[in-house]
């Protein structure tokens, strides 16, 4: 079951009965249908990039839209495949500018959302399911590893279920089910070191 957050539904947000009609007007250069593929996919797309390469995100996303208007053609599936096609062209453009950069990928480390919230993976999937789409993404980068987060964010920008993380990563389901798990228990152990040192700082 794919994780979810409070996202805000856009207008002209897709679902799965508007994709194929609002895909294949999009393949014919209709302009309303591209707007409708922006404003569900950009969002989701800038959150990603700027929770890894926050100065580049903006050029990057522009490359990402670039190749889809060129790639579209070709493609032939439904939302989750698109918007996991989506990300992992942005995975490709990540990794050839950081190529191109020489250097290693950086997160933030905020941490304001740490305050008031405690404890296990299970309690860490309901902080990230009640925050809003934003605020998941910053807890994320700046408490986990880059693979665990980039899985985490995968299903809450992605919306992508275990199968389609797979796909996007390059990696087996099983393996993405264990660092799911991972990621989860150690944001848990985050949210608990905090909800213990706000109780501290109070007696």
């Amino acid at each position: 079951m794919p994780i979810s957050v409070g996202m805000s539904s856009a207008r002209g947000a897709l679902d799965d009965v508007s994709f194929p009609a609002v895909l294949s007007a999009a393949k014919d250069g209709e302009g309303w249908a591209v707007e409708q593929l922006f404003l569900d996919l950009q969002p989701r797309l800038l959150r990603f990039l700027r929770s890894v390469e926050p100065a580049a995100a903006d050029d990057l996303a522009g490359e990402v839209w670039l190749a889809m208007t060129r790639g579209i053609g070709r493609f032939n599936g439904d939302l989750p495949g698109f918007r996991a096609w989506v990300f992992t062209v942005a995975r490709r453009r990540l990794a050839d500018h950081r190529r191109a950069a020489g250097r290693r990928p950086t997160a933030p480390a905020e941490s304001e959302f740490f305050q008031e919230l405690g404890g296990s993976s299970d309690t860490a999937m309901d902080v990230i399911d009640r925050l809003s789409a934003q605020a998941a993404v910053d807890l994320i980068a700046s408490s986990l590893p880059e693979e665990h987060a980039e899985v985490l964010m995968l299903r809450v920008l992605g919306e992508l279920d275990v199968m389609r993380v797979a796909e996007v990563v390059g990696r087996s389901p099983n393996w993405v089910r264990v660092t799911q798990h991972r990621a989860l228990r150690r944001l848990g152990d985050v949210l608990d070191r905090a909800a213990s040192e706000e109780i501290a700082g109070i007696l």
